[in-house]
């Protein structure tokens, strides 16, 4: 009888010790999301770039191929893009791009979007960059099959990602979300 009380006892304080470093573990992951998250909103492009370049570089290792960003001023546009196939005409129907939108200072990110055909990987490199971690609610959500014409938004740690188009166009967006001024009463 002593055995099994003293047994008993030994799973429970071993189960109560698992279950205190699966809370420290989860707080610490969700320590590091937050961080991560709102850094976004003061993300520069040299940063962004850093991390999609690394990012680009895991799945080469694997086999995957994705968009080689760069930051570049279309002189005739005036529009900052990190991609733009300059041998393809835009009206092209197989054609991609990703802009991006510049703060006043010219170097902070205020949004990036992919324009073109599908290409899941560059998109959801394009998304892991901002330094969110990646969900299968996100893999779901970007989805070429689930793609609609009318925009569908997901918030993901104050990451704002929109996606809309057909399964052979999409445009998505990933938005830093900001606070917004207080409303009048």
């Amino acid at each position: 009888m002593k055995k099994y009380v003293v047994s008993v006892l030994v799973l429970a304080l071993v189960a109560g010790l698992a279950m205190l470093g699966m809370s420290n573990q989860t707080t610490a992951i969700e320590n590091s999301i937050s961080h991560s998250a709102s850094s976004f909103k003061q993300m520069t492009t040299d940063t962004y770039l850093s991390h999609y370049n690394k990012i680009k570089e895991d799945l080469a290792v694997k086999g995957i191929h994705t968009l080689p960003f760069q930051l570049e001023l279309d002189k005739q546009t005036n529009y900052y893009r990190f991609y733009y196939p300059k041998q393809e005409n835009a009206a092209n129907e197989k054609a991609i791009w990703v802009s991006v939108m510049l703060s006043g200072d010219q170097k902070t990110i205020d949004g990036i979007m992919y324009e073109g055909v599908p290409d899941v990987h560059t998109v959801k490199a394009m998304i892991q960059a901002t330094g969110i971690t990646w969900t299968p609610e996100l893999d779901q959500f970007i989805a070429v099959t689930n793609v609609a014409k009318t925009p569908k938004e997901m918030v993901v740690s104050d990451v704002k990602v929109t996606i809309e188009g057909t399964s052979t166009q999409i445009k998505v967006m990933v938005d830093p979300v900001k606070l917004e001024a207080p409303k009048k009463l």
